[in-house]
């Protein structure tokens, strides 16, 4: 992947300026592979610039906007600022505007790239399974189904994408297909895209003054996030072993430096104590890169790095305390590892990507594991070591995060109230 790289970079230099677009986001794809965020959020924006037509413009600067939550150190402000220059981008997009319509159900469409058994499914299934059939008729959208959703009568279309996959959704979201436009679950942050009316959220994610960081205006529930375990998320035995094991099941582009000087910290305080690191790919280049970084600040004696599989489920008997990710939290990993009884210690940053973690422990009841900085998160996991609770799967199965009736009666209150 590398020696890719590399060649891709050589490239630059000979190729027509017509197609320099394509080697820019292959670099991007590059950095990807080798879990670099900060290469790949500069190549995606590069295609973006090289790059003449708005519709693949749209697609560079979305995997740019995504690249950036990987990133430590880029300021609220600026990152709101970046996302506001994408509306610009769906210029060329006319809007239809259409009039309310007056059903004897509120009709709601769900729109996401693809509907399947991914991370965003996890967020969204009660919305689509446990909804009010009296009050309400539902529909699932991806883009291809755009020109159905045009003829649907929509009364509210709910965006699950934002800038994941390219943001795919987004520019069929800007010709506003239905009166009412929201967006969330599947994107932790403001699209940029005017033609959204609203984001779902609640006070946590969104504390006092976050306005200014959206286009959208806020629709607060009591609880933003619900999640639905698979019927395989049972706890597994734990494997024997006489020493603690902290782990990271994130995808590796979240893993920071600032997190390996925490985890560095932690297993400095903790004697005996390893830690794994899991990726959610196979890529082997991500691997290497990994542990190349790692080196530099962990003792590799007592660090494992692991590629993703299919059966990570029984990874967790691994376990004993998973380290959240930071900035970009872990969202269905973080709520999985409390289904398989495994606790997990989050920092609330100071944006709502970067605080979806901590609000996925504040719903299940575990306020005491969401720290404010770094060196409480440190504290918190050595604190955590000598005395992990043994209660918690117990302890979630019967909190707000895994009560999706309830959850989807709050969502449908403010549907009724948007659609009057």
């Amino acid at each position: 992947m590398e020696s890719e790289l590399e060649r891709l970079k050589k490239m630059l230099a000979t190729v027509d300026e017509i197609d320099r677009w394509r080697v820019h986001e292959r670099i991007g794809a590059a950095f990807y592979d080798l879990a670099d965020p900060d290469g790949a959020a500069q190549a995606y924006f590069n295609a973006a610039q090289c790059d003449r037509y708005l519709r693949a413009q749209r697609q560079h600067y979305s995997n740019y906007l995504f690249a950036l939550h990987y990133l430590p150190h880029v300021d609220p402000h600026d990152l709101a600022a970046e996302h506001f220059i994408y509306d610009s981008l769906c210029r060329d997009v006319e809007p239809v505007n259409p009039p309310k319509h007056r059903h004897k159900k509120i009709a709601v469409g769900y729109l996401a790239p693809h509907f399947d058994e991914g991370a965003v499914a996890r967020f969204v299934e009660p919305l689509l399974n446990l909804y009010d059939r009296k009050k309400f008729t539902v529909q699932c959208f991806t883009p291809s189904d755009e020109d159905s959703i045009a003829t649907a009568g929509l009364d509210i279309l709910f965006d699950l994408g934002g800038h994941s996959e390219g943001g795919v959704t987004l520019p069929i979201m800007a010709r506003r297909l239905a009166p009412v436009q929201i967006t969330g679950l599947g994107w932790l942050d403001t699209t940029g895209l005017t033609a959204i009316d609203y984001i779902l959220t609640d006070d946590f994610l969104t504390p006092r003054g976050a306005d200014k960081f959206f286009v959208e205006k806020f629709l607060t529930v009591p609880h933003a996030v619900n999640f639905t375990p698979t019927a395989d998320m049972i706890p597994r035995r734990p494997s024997d072993r006489s020493h603690i094991v902290f782990g990271c099941f994130n995808n590796l582009m979240k893993v920071t430096d600032e997190y390996l000087q925490c985890a560095a910290e932690i297993l400095d305080r903790v004697p005996h104590a390893r830690m794994i690191f899991q990726d959610t790919t196979r890529i082997a280049a991500r691997r290497r890169r990994m542990l190349e970084r790692a080196e530099n600040f962990l003792p590799i004696n007592r660090i494992e790095i692991r590629s993703g599989r299919d059966d990570y489920l029984d990874d967790y008997a691994d376990i004993d305390i998973i380290l959240d990710t930071f900035p970009y939290n872990g969202g269905a990993m973080t709520a999985t590892a409390l289904c398989m009884n495994v606790p997990v210690v989050s920092i609330a940053g100071d944006r709502y990507g970067a605080r979806f973690g901590a609000d996925i422990l504040r719903t299940a009841g575990f306020d005491e594991l969401i720290v404010d900085d770094q060196k409480n998160f440190i504290e918190r996991a050595v604190e955590l070591s000598k005395n992990i609770p043994i209660d918690v799967r117990d302890r979630v199965r019967q909190s707000p995060l895994l009560d999706g009736k309830t959850f989807v009666r709050s969502i449908e209150n403010v549907y009724e109230r948007l659609v009057g």
